[in-house]
């Protein structure tokens, strides 16, 4: 039987606006800066004061005091990791794009090849069907289909194969290919190098792999019938070729640090970059429209809506700079040793601290330190690069695990390259050292430094 029954429940509900500044707060200053470009151009009662501050000497209007508003290697050789694969177009897309300069694409240099309409048809295909690496692991088949559905066009297997080859020692050299070898191979054809050197570096690859990727040296030069210093030339040659052509220069790999910590009459001082702090605010023209008394009630009420919406976003703009200020001021005072001694002491340190220091949730503090960096007089450091735990120390002394990887890295950066140190090695010299470690956290520190075990770290000394 059924009933109705009345009550009463608590729920806990982020409001949009509450959503909008955790999502301000999280974003690095890049990204903070296209969400104000996109307000700017969704919001007409949102204005850059910059612009309007550039160009004022040229207006004729009233100088009236306007209102204001306080309102986130190749050192293993090995093959290049499978990426998800997305929508067709937009993989295009992306590789068209992927540069800001002056530099011809693969799509436009096949334009200008003076290719027949099918085999250009076959590139754009081929390019299309490319992973993010600029790998192509789609099957000769499967792209011979897409074009007899999309163009109604028999191609085989040889004529794009063909197109294929042509593609591959476009720029970057080795595009397209289907695996390491054949990537290695067709920039090794392309080298300014003699035939013989060739002949020799191809077949390595091709039919040495596996003693070329374990750096088997000795094996290498029997196998190929060529001296140890031969090997190693060939080696030196092929460790300068690129293993991911599809990897570029995006403007997404440069650093554009957040904050600035400088010494200023000896004290340590905070600041936001100029960028993070960006100069936008209410337009005084749609304020003036929405307070006239002529102005048609339904865009009144338009501009009211976009009112509120903007002084919430400028609010939380302003919450964002508070609260970044606040974390950064937190962690300058925990690790101030760090700062005063350029980077050489390192404490042990919690996100739960910083937000204890500054009475505010964990959560805050993570949103805060992703992806945010700090400029130093001596470097750029990401906010993450300060939190780590505490490794003992057999004096009791306990020490970050950062600084202990870093003294694991300049053991491996001072070691005898014909015999590596393995990571039991490392693990007695840290001992001996003081501090207290297990072969099993070498291997973990050393593989998240991106740093390759001893037998790979191996090289002919000659």
């Amino acid at each position: 039987m059924l009933k109705n029954i009345q009550g009463q429940y608590l729920q806990q509900k982020l409001s949009p606006q509450a959503i909008q500044a955790q999502l301000l707060l999280a974003i690095p200053t890049l990204a903070l800066e296209q969400e104000i470009k996109k307000q700017l151009e969704d919001n007409p009662m949102l204005e850059d004061s910059a612009d309007v501050d550039t160009g004022s000497t040229d207006k004729t209007e009233s100088n009236e005091k306007e209102d204001e508003y306080q309102l986130d290697e190749w050192s293993n050789y090995a093959e290049p990791r499978e990426f998800a694969r997305g929508n067709q177009e937009d993989r295009t897309e992306y590789l068209i794009n992927k540069q800001s300069k002056l530099k011809e694409t693969p799509l436009e240099q096949i334009y200008r090849l003076g290719l027949d309409s099918e085999q250009i048809i076959i590139g754009e295909e081929i390019l299309g069907s490319l992973d993010d690496d600029g790998y192509l692991r789609e099957p000769l088949e499967g792209i011979a289909n897409d074009i007899k559905k999309k163009y109604s066009i028999d191609v085989s297997n040889e004529e794009i194969e063909n197109v294929l080859k042509i593609i591959q020692k476009l720029d970057p050299i080795g595009i397209a290919s289907r695996n390491l070898q054949e990537c290695l191979s067709v920039q090794i054809e392309e080298l300014d190098v003699d035939t013989k050197f060739k002949q020799l570096a191809i077949k390595m690859i091709n039919d040495c792999f596996d003693e070329f990727t374990h750096k088997h040296f000795e094996k290498l030069s029997k196998l190929l019938n060529v001296p140890l210093e031969k090997v190693n030339e060939l080696f030196e040659i092929i460790h300068r070729l690129n293993p991911v052509p599809g990897k570029q220069d995006i403007a997404a790999d440069y650093i554009y640090p957040d904050f600035n910590v400088k010494k200023v009459d000896g004290k340590l001082q905070v600041e936001l970059n100029e960028d993070s702090n960006p100069k936008v605010r209410i337009s005084k023209r749609y304020l003036d429209l929405l307070r006239a008394k002529d102005t048609e009630k339904e865009t009144k009420e338009f501009l009211k809506n976009k009112l509120d919406s903007a002084k919430w976003f400028l609010n939380a703009i302003q919450s964002r700079k508070d609260t970044m200020l606040k974390v950064m001021e937190a962690i300058v005072k925990r690790q101030k040793d760090f700062f005063e001694t350029n980077g050489g002491n390192l404490k042990p340190m919690f996100e739960k601290d910083i937000a204890e220091d500054i009475n505010m949730d964990v959560s805050t503090v993570s949103r805060v330190v992703r992806g945010k960096y700090v400029q130093t007089d001596f470097g750029i450091y990401e906010l993450k690069y300060f939190f780590s735990s505490a490794m003992h120390t057999d004096s009791g002394e306990d020490v970050s695990n950062k600084m202990v990887k870093e003294k694991i890295r300049e053991m491996i950066d001072s070691e005898d390259k014909s015999k590596p140190l393995s990571d039991e090695n490392i693990a007695d010299m840290m001992n001996k050292a003081g501090f207290l470690l297990a072969r099993r956290t070498v291997a973990k520190y050393r593989e998240s430094m991106k740093i390759p075990k001893a037998t790979l770290r191996r090289k002919i000394m000659l």
